[in-house]
């Protein structure tokens, strides 16, 4: 499958319920975010109110296969004043879809958004451990800024949160 194969829509409320279901999904199958399997007690219905009171400040585009929602790109604005220019960006892709172009084809439509919006800086947190993320992001001209010592803590141990940054408006570098 090519990404030319992935359509990408903006969420709806009618996409709560296989939204929940992706996050679900992609929640039990890896080990990079925050919530693990089963520990996020939300449904369609909190989905939607979540996102009727945060509409104007959270945006969240899907990719479709021909069937079914495989990942995501949420932006989150801030709501005060002195952080407005930026943006925080959070990406799941379903594990088989992986290493095919759909994180970067989200990836691009999140940024062209934010961009549009006048977005000047994209933030993201990754797990120091997932250094596949973390060369993707680097890639695409994301910067270290930040990291929050064993901040993540787990069986094996502890993790790193790896604070990335880029600009995105035309006093961005190349």
């Amino acid at each position: 499958m090519m990404p030319d194969d992935i359509q990408i829509t903006r969420f709806s409320f009618l996409h709560a319920h296989s939204f929940v279901k992706l996050r679900k999904e992609i929640e039990n199958k890896t080990d990079f975010l925050l919530a693990k399997k089963g520990e996020r007690k939300e449904n369609a219905l909190h989905v939607v109110a979540r996102l009727l009171i945060s509409q104007r400040r959270t945006i969240t585009f899907l990719a479709w296969d021909e069937k079914s929602i495989i990942g995501y790109v949420s932006l989150v604005f801030p709501k005060f004043k002195k952080l407005r220019g930026n943006a925080y960006l959070t990406i799941a892709v379903k594990e088989e879809y992986r290493g095919k172009g759909i994180g970067t084809l989200l990836m691009d439509t999140g940024e062209r958004y934010a961009k549009d919006r006048g977005v000047r800086r994209i933030e993201l947190e990754v797990f120091g451990k997932n250094e596949v993320a973390i060369k993707l992001y680097e890639k695409r001209g994301y910067v270290i800024e930040g990291v929050k010592k064993n901040a993540i803590s787990e069986e094996e141990g502890f993790d790193d949160i790896i604070i990335m940054t880029k600009r995105v408006d035309s006093a961005a570098t190349v």
